[in-house]
């Protein structure tokens, strides 16, 4: 390995990240933005240049043409050790951030990403990857991206060097816990393919079609269900994300065993969702939408499938679809896969006929696979292997193998059955039944789910601030900060009124921050939803979030923890603490209105609220830049749970405790989940066996309906309460 410093100035574009309506603008990542590479005594930036050998790379590219399994390879992971206290450089800068820096180099790359293990941040902590020129920036990764499994994957970045930068802020001693245990690098430009917004796209043949060629609506929406995975060194095959008996949006995802078969892969491996091109025969699609790890949850060699749940929530901007399923094994009459070969955008194979029950060999059990003879339209290619088979109901019936299948001669594709690997092995780790039907409801099919179809047919955006308005920080006569956030006065809580024709649903809060510099750890801003007519006043719903999960000069949307409910007329806003060091928190708001004098801002002294204008004397007439996210409707499924009479919970309806009666003794330990009508686990506790009565506590959620789902041993029961405040 070769370190060498790199002291070139660059130019450079820094595109200012915005953390739009929903999360994961790029990689699931937090608002932020790297620190300029050069700035006055900064340090020279360390490449540490990885050597490959050339045997290695053309193992890396080579197809295996002597296998008919389809998953897709160009890459390999070196392994590395490396610590930011032994490595790289440090600097520190105003305010006390501490900046660290490091550089990798791999001749030949095509892209690049890194794997965090372990990965366990602070608070506060922010990580950025990026090019040497800036132009491509992934991040930043913060706490919130701290997994069970202790691991970090990101995406890759394009070309043969790659940045990585970590900021620390003054107030904190150390970043917490961290190495880069592994490079991937990807070598795709040894095969002449240029790298465009990404390295794999246009490497598929050219009889495959683009899922945006039909605009049939039933493609439209059950293409949200399949993903492109990346594992291991650059490897690429393709997974569906699948419903459950339960309805609740659990994140499972169904590919081939011959591509993930460990918990090491699972972990690190990356899964793209939406990635297709805008338009039929169109240019590269966005591959900004994905998630890092999973876990292996069941998986089977005899059969080729692998069952993962991923390790973060699918953003509600991903367009998540939970693909319907049926395992009676019952023959399909036609049907089509959708896929990612080669990992290139989303396409799409027919087939007009009923597929034939056969046996693949390699090893697999006998009759356990279903045989397409020949593709109507399109192929499948390396790449395709776990896209799924839909059957003319619009129902996954099987995931690809491998087969002779291509564009010169589109026949013969193999799909494993999924009514084999519904339950042939009774062991909870070699099926899928025990994880898609845990509530043993007995099922053979199922519908697909789609959790937001109301929310994207209802969503509406609030602002009270026109678009040709300009946004600004209004200071007027204040000694120091803003009328929007902290400030002399010690104002102390903000708000908008927002006056609709109809009841609205709240999902969350867009927040455009104007200023946001962090002096402590602990410092929160509690976000909050009142009631009223002409001046805030019963609070709905409040959520704390830390101030060092928002970025500033960019917006930062939050998600409630649940839909919120209000009224016609409701009041959407903030409240800051004031402590020692001072933070110092604002957002824009409207340039002042002198000439019209419309308001719509309030804020609270501590003691009352009051129009901002009148506050000011006249002096401001404006609107705080605070957009709640509405919808109309709430999505709600249609199946729900068989409840049980062995359990009783009272009160019922409850406002912040309820008490659970068992009417038989259970030597088995008690777990108790709260979900409410979205699916969203609310809480969970453990209790130990032999227990009558079981209190639920701190029950602070909003009014409405909630599922209680109680597991003893292998014995679960479903109980429906009503919350009321």
């Amino acid at each position: 390995m070769k370190v060498f410093c790199y002291s070139k100035y660059l130019f450079f574009s820094l595109a200012v990240s915005l953390y739009t309506v929903m999360p994961g603008y790029g990689q699931v990542s937090r608002p932020g933005n790297p620190y300029p590479l050069h700035y006055p005594g900064s340090s020279p930036l360390l490449i540490y240049d990885l050597p490959v050998s050339a045997l290695q790379k053309s193992m890396a590219v080579r197809t295996d043409q002597s296998s008919l399994l389809k998953p897709a390879r160009s890459g390999i992971l070196l392994d590395t050790d490396f610590s930011p206290e032994e490595q790289g450089t440090w600097d520190t800068v105003s305010g006390g951030l501490k900046i660290w820096r490091a550089a990798f180099h791999v001749q030949d790359a095509a892209l690049m990403r890194l794997v965090f293990s372990p990965y366990k941040l602070h608070k506060g902590v922010k990580i950025f990857l990026y090019d040497e020129r800036q132009q491509t920036v992934l991040g930043a990764f913060t706490d919130l991206n701290n997994k069970s499994v202790n691991l970090l994957a990101t995406a890759y970045i394009p070309g043969d060097m790659l940045v990585v930068e970590i900021q620390v802020p003054g107030y904190l001693e150390t970043y917490g816990a961290l190495k880069i245990d592994g490079v991937g690098c990807d070598f795709s430009g040894l095969k002449g393919t240029g790298s465009l917004k990404d390295g794999w796209f246009g490497w598929s043949d050219s009889c495959n079609i683009d899922i945006n060629c039909l605009g049939d609506s039933v493609y439209q929406v059950v293409k949200n269900s399949v993903v492109r995975i990346v594992f291991d060194g650059g490897e690429r095959c393709t997974g569906i994300l699948v419903n459950n008996a339960l309805e609740n949006g659990t994140n499972y995802v169904i590919t081939a065993e011959h591509c993930i078969s460990s918990e090491a892969s699972a972990n690190a491996a990356l899964f793209y969702f939406d990635y297709e091109s805008p338009w039929c025969g169109g240019p590269d699609g966005s591959n900004h939408k994905s998630v890092s790890g999973a876990t292996l949850r069941a998986t089977g060699s005899n059969l080729d499938f692998s069952l993962l749940e991923l390790l973060e929530p699918v953003p509600v901007n991903y367009y998540p679809y939970y693909a319907g399923w049926d395992v009676s094994g019952q023959t399909p009459t036609s049907g089509f896969t959708i896929h990612h070969p080669l990992g290139d955008v989303k396409k799409i194979s027919r087939e007009n006929h009923s597929l034939a029950i056969t046996s693949y060999g390699s090893g697999y059990d006998d009759q356990t696979h279903w045989l397409v003879r020949h593709w109507e339209s399109g192929t499948t290619e390396v790449g395709s292997s776990g896209a799924p088979f839909f059957d003319q109901n619009l129902r996954v019936v099987g995931t690809l193998t491998g087969g002779q299948a291509n564009c010169l001669s589109s026949v013969n594709d193999y799909f494993q059955m999924i009514s084999h690997s519904w339950d042939d092995y009774s062991d909870p780790e070699r099926q899928l039944a025990s994880w898609l039907d845990p509530v043993k409801k007995q099922l053979t099919e199922i519908d697909g789910f789609d959790p937001y179809s109301d929310f994207w047919a209802t969503g509406d955006t609030l602002t009270n601030i026109a678009t040709e308005e300009t946004l600004t920080v209004e200071t007027g006569d204040l000694d120091w900060g803003s009328y929007s956030g902290h400030n002399s006065d010690h104002l102390t809580s903000f708000a908008e009124v927002f006056r609709e024709q109809v009841s609205k649903k709240i999902l969350g809060l867009i927040l455009q921050v104007a200023d946001n510099a962090v002096a402590s750890q602990s410092a929160n801003l509690v976000l909050k939803i009142w009631e009223g007519d002409n001046l805030p006043g019963k609070v709905v719903y409040q959520k704390n979030v830390a101030l060092a999960d928002l970025g500033g000069e960019t917006r930062n949307f939050v998600e409630f923890d649940s839909i919120v409910v209000a009224g016609k007329n409701f009041f959407a806003g903030y409240e800051v603490e004031y402590n020692s060091p001072q933070d110092t928190f604002s957002t824009y708001m409207a340039a002042n209105r002198s000439t019209t004098a419309v308001n719509t801002a309030f804020v609270n002294d501590g003691y009352l609220w009051y129009p901002l204008d009148a506050y000011t004397g006249e002096g401001l007439h404006t609107s705080f830049a605070i957009m709640p996210v509405v919808f109309d409707s709430i999505p709600e499924t249609d199946n729900t749970p068989d409840f049980t009479s062995d359990i009783i919970a009272y009160p019922n309806p409850a406002n912040t405790q309820i008490w659970l009666e068992f009417h038989d003794l259970s030597a088995f330990p008690v777990e108790v989940s709260v979900f409410n009508t979205q699916g969203q686990l609310m809480l969970k506790k453990e209790f130990g066996p032999y227990l009558r009565i079981i209190l639920l506590d701190q029950l602070y959620f909003n009014s409405g309906i909630y599922i209680i789902r109680v597991r003893q041993g292998e014995i679960i029961h479903n109980l429906k309460i009503t919350i009321m405040k």
